[in-house]
Order: structure tokens, then C-alpha cells, then sequence
């Protein structure tokens, strides 16, 4: 008889690859579709800052080519958004309202910006940098941009810094190492960060507070500290971290909070469905509660140890962090769990 086994995972970064790849290595006759909102082809994120000011190609951001899939007989369905599932008919459906059934479901959604609420007024004025769509779009302000401003603090924010630096802008960096994510930024740390920027060029303006207001001039914008002082910029970025993109699950029956709750097998409490990288929150029972985890180690192990338990293992995630950040001598642990807010 046929097999009628159908892996559908949402998402297409590196736990749904990781994922996807371990599937097909363990079984070698089901059926493996990877659907994503995103058009590109599995790509680099830790590449994008340099994609934005023109440092690389789009083909240099791309992990591998489209054959790589076909070979393996993995189905790509890219930019098709998934609108809803249900999991008691085990049905996805898409934006065009085309429904999708597997026999299990892996949700490798990853996430998008975190705007602070107190940013509202102003949103529009600022940009964010979460992926490919976001950095080809502001390639041609980046290349005409002279002076740019970043507010707040993520890794994927110092990254871009030295790139814009690299390409030959004035950067001026408000921190806030209380909004800094995924980890506070100690006192120890601060100073080696605001170091490292320093000497790349970039002036560093500490704050205890988000900045007042962000206001278009006739060229480029106006930002209001909170302490009243001004200062000009052609382009503003807000990095504030990440959100998981889970807002499609409302209704669904999963269990979320911040992001996808499941067990220390990656299971979700529906039957069939796990969840993978960084929109998992996973539980951890030495200490009855959930950790996530950042970084493209730790989200390439989830999905191959969620593989392997949809198939029929018992694999316990390792909850302790496998990457850290590293730049230029500053390390910061990639754990978010509690402190993210």
C-alpha cells in the first residue's frame, strides 16, 4: 500500500531546514513540504546587516540552491502565508484559502521585530532589518544615506553598525542596555560594547529611556532624546529584538505565550504538531518552567531533534544555550528565556 505520511513544516530558516534535511534522511518515502511567506530561498540571516548596505549579493545570502531541494524530493511552497490550522482535521489554510492536509505538522516560524509600544506615534518614521525583504527594500536609501541612527540594542543591531561603518556612514547608536535583547547588558558588558563601537567609529549615546519622538525633516529626521536634546539622521532603525510569528495560531487550540509552548520533546499539546527554533518556547522539568534560545546552532539542533521525535524518539533538547554572540571580543550568551519583556 502507499505511503501516506505527509511533513508539512512552516518555515523556512534553519530549524525548518534542519528539520526537513532529518526527515528525509530518516525516512525516505513521506512526503516533505516546507512552506514559507518568504520568497527567497533558505538564506543567512547573520548575512542580512551586510545585504542591506550592499556588501553581498543576494545569491552569496542564500544557503543552498533550489536543485539541493529537488533532489532530496523536499517541496518548496515560498511565498504562500498560512493563514490558519486546524489541528483536530489536521488542515493548513493559505491565504488563498487553499487547504493543506498532513499527517504532522512542525512549526519553524521564526519571528519578526519587536516595536515598543512607546514607539506608536512615530512607528512609521523608523525601519527594521528582520530578514531579506526588509534589507533589499532599503539597499537604495542605505546607498544615499550618509548618517544613519540606531536605537535601542539587539545582536543583529551591532552587526548592521560595523557594516554601515564598513560602508562608509556616520553611525550614532542610542543603548539602552535595559531594552537590550536577549539579554540585559550588565555594567561589564555595556562597557565592552559601547567600546567595540566606539572604536569602529561609532558615536555611543547611552540612555535610561526610549527617545521622545523621531520627526521627518525635509531630509531625513529628527530625533528628540528624552533629556530634550535633538539630534539629525537621513535613516532611523529600531532594534529591539524579536517577536514570534505565532499571531496565525489564534484559535488554533496550540498553547502559546510569548511563543509555542511544548515539552522537552518539542511537542505542542496537539496531537501532531511540534515547534522549533525561535518561536519555541520549550519546558524545561528540572525547573517547571520555559526557556527559548536565539541563534542558528541551537535552532538547527531543535529542528533535527524535533525530526527525530516525530518519528518516533524521545529526544530531550539540551535546554543550555550552544551559541553566543561574539563581536570583535564582546560575548553574550544568546538565552533569552526570562528575560525577555
Amino acid at each position: 500500500m502507499p505511503r501516506e505520511d505527509h511533513y508539512v513544516i512552516i518555515g523556512n530558516g534553519p530549524a525548518g531546514n534542519s528539520c526537513a534535511e532529518t526527515l528525509r534522511r530518516e525516512d525516505s518515502r513521506a512526503r516533505i513540504t516546507i512552506i514559507s511567506d518568504e520568497k527567497p530561498l533558505h538564506y543567512y540571516k547573520h548575512r542580512v546587516p551586510l545585504f542591506a548596505v550592499g556588501g553581498c549579493s543576494a545569491d552569496e545570502l542564500t544557503v543552498r540552491p533550489y536543485r539541493s531541494y529537488r533532489e532530496k524530493n523536499i517541496r518548496l511552497r515560498l511565498g504562500q502565508r498560512v493563514e490558519r490550522v486546524d489541528p483536530g482535521e489536521k488542515v493548513l489554510y493559505l491565504k488563498h484559502m487553499e487547504k493543506v492536509h498532513y499527517t504532522r505538522l512542525i512549526l519553524a516560524v521564526g519571528a519578526s521585530c519587536r516595536m515598543l509600544t512607546s514607539h506608536a506615534s512615530f512607528a512609521e518614521h523608523l525601519h527594521c532589518i528582520s530578514g531579506y525583504d526588509d534589507a533589499r527594500n532599503l539597499q537604495d536609501k542605505m546607498e544615499k544615506a550618509s548618517r544613519i541612527a540606531i536605537l535601542g540594542g539587539d545582536l543583529t543591531s551591532m552587526g548592521f553598525a560595523r557594516e554601515a561603518r564598513n560602508a562608509g556612514k556616520e553611525v550614532v547608536f542610542i543603548l539602552y542596555s535595559s531594552l537590550f535583547w536577549p539579554v540585559n547588558l550588565k555594567e561589564e558588558i555595556h562597557d565592552k560594547v559601547t567600546e567595540r563601537l566606539s572604536s569602529l567609529g561609532v558615536e555611543v549615546i547611552d540612555g535610561c529611556e526610549p527617545v521622545s519622538n523621531v520627526a521627518p525633516l525635509e531630509k531625513g529626521y529628527r530625533i528628540t532624546l528624552p533629556q530634550g536634546e535633538t539630534l539629525e539622521a537621513d535613516l532611523v532603525f529600531s532594534f529591539f529584538g524579536t517577536v514570534p510569528n505565532i499571531r496565525f495560531l489564534v484559535g488554533s487550540g496550540i498553547n502559546t505565550e510569548k511563543g509555542v509552548l511544548v515539552d522537552d520533546l518539542m511537542r505542542t499539546n496537539q496531537e501532531g504538531v511540534y515547534a522549533c527554533g525561535d518561536c519555541a518556547q520549550i519546558f524545561n522539568p528540572e525547573f517547571k518552567d520555559y526557556w527559548s534560545s536565539v541563534g542558528w546552532g541551537n535552532a538547527e539542533k531543535q529542528g533535527e531533534v524535533t525530526a527525530m521525535n516525530l518519528l518516533g524518539a524521545s529526544q530531550v533538547i539540551d535546554y543550555q544555550p550552544k551559541e553566543i554572540f561574539e563581536m570583535d571580543g564582546v560575548t553574550i550568551r544568546t538565552s533569552w528565556w526570562k528575560s525577555f519583556s
